[in-house]
């Protein structure tokens, strides 16, 4: 349950960057309506159990060598820090004008979210991170399991509350996502996380 919630902090929190799939569930609310936008927030979530599902499967099957873990340890670095820094330079995004109509909206977030090539390198680098701060257990296949509902769980719950921003507070969304504290604080997150994972190799 710790994991479980933990992830879903992380996945909550890494979602706020106002990247392709929340600008479309908000996009799609506006212009077609709040059951339209939670459709494409559903199937803009499900890719995240697969791409983190891999990466946690992937490095927990791999030989326990000392050695090993920590190379894999110190290559989750570079990618936190990346996502970090490219959050903090990302220039505010500005929402289209016009109306653009999603005929299915659930498979339009299941493709957006699918070819999004950040999600798996991102999601090992997280799962290396709880793995190294021993925070929680991260072994075995009900880890997996948690950690890759987590992930998804935490999505959507952001995702969820785009729609409600978006059908609720129509003028005012734009205005909240032309600010850069979206960038700061998430990017904030990643390179935190990235200066931890240092610090416990260094010391």
């Amino acid at each position: 349950m710790i994991l479980f919630l933990t992830v879903c902090m992380i996945s909550f929190l890494g979602s706020l960057h106002p990247g392709t799939v929340n600008l479309a569930v908000i996009q799609t609310t506006l212009s077609q309506s709040r059951r339209a936008g939670l459709w494409l927030a559903l199937g803009g979530s499900l890719p995240e159990i697969v791409y983190s599902g891999l990466a946690a499967s992937g490095i927990a099957l791999l030989p326990g060598n000392a050695h090993l873990a920590t190379w894999l340890a110190c290559a989750a670095i570079p990618v936190l820090l990346g996502v970090g820094i490219a959050s903090l330079r990302a220039k505010p995004v500005v929402l289209a004008n016009g109306v653009v109509t999603a005929q299915y909206p659930f498979w339009k977030g299941m493709i957006l979210a699918s070819i999004n090539p950040q999600l798996l390198p991102f999601w090992s680098a997280v799962w290396l991170y709880l793995q190294g701060q021993m925070l929680v257990s991260v072994g075995g296949k009900r880890g997996v399991l948690a950690f890759a509902s987590g992930t998804a769980v935490g999505a959507f719950a952001l995702l969820v509350v785009c729609v409600w921003l978006a059908d609720r507070y129509r003028n005012q969304v734009f205005h909240l996502l032309s600010g850069r504290w979206i960038n700061w604080l998430t990017g904030g997150l990643f390179i935190g996380m990235a200066c931890w994972q240092a610090a416990n190799l260094l010391y």
